[in-house]
């Protein structure tokens, strides 16, 4: 499986620029992706967990020169591809594995976030909530290797040297 982190065409690809620097988008990414870990990704609410995906693509972004120079095992490459597929709004393998989905709930006044398996049908649960929005998202079970392959990267800059 190859791994090609091209991310120039990608929505993504906006959110950060060439003048920011790397060392302070990963630790910026490290304070945020740290307190999920410690909290457990599965555990976060909807929105925190989404505010860290987003975060991540933008990463990956940043460092696709340095991944690409790295050697990955076979979890690391489909975790990576499950991210760059994402930013560019495809999806890859096994759908109920590598996605789950995000939802965006109404009743009344009322908003609900909510993040499930990607194959729970969540209409019947919510009877009196009109769901508004739906997206799959990668699973929570790829941060954990995302994250050691930028922690990777960004002991190879240096960026945790004191």
């Amino acid at each position: 499986m190859e791994c090609d982190l091209d991310f120039e065409s990608s929505l993504y690809n906006s959110l950060c620029s060439k003048t920011i620097s790397t060392s302070s988008e990963i630790l910026r990414y490290f304070t945020t992706y740290c307190e999920g870990k410690k909290k457990g990704f599965d555990k976060l609410n909807p929105r925190d967990y989404m505010k860290l995906l987003l975060s991540t693509i933008v990463v990956l972004n940043v460092l696709r020169d340095e991944i690409r120079e790295l050697t990955l095992n076979l979890e690391q490459k489909l975790a990576l591809d499950v991210f760059k597929k994402y930013a560019y709004k495809e999806l890859i393998g096994d759908y109920e594995k590598n996605y789950l989905k995000f939802s965006l709930w109404r009743k009344n006044d009322i908003l609900r976030y909510s993040i499930d398996k990607y194959d729970i049908f969540l209409e019947e649960r919510n009877l009196k909530w009109k769901k508004i929005y739906a997206i799959p998202i990668p699973n929570y079970t790829h941060m954990n290797t995302i994250g050691a392959v930028i922690l990777r990267v960004a002991n190879k800059l240096g960026v945790f040297e004191f």
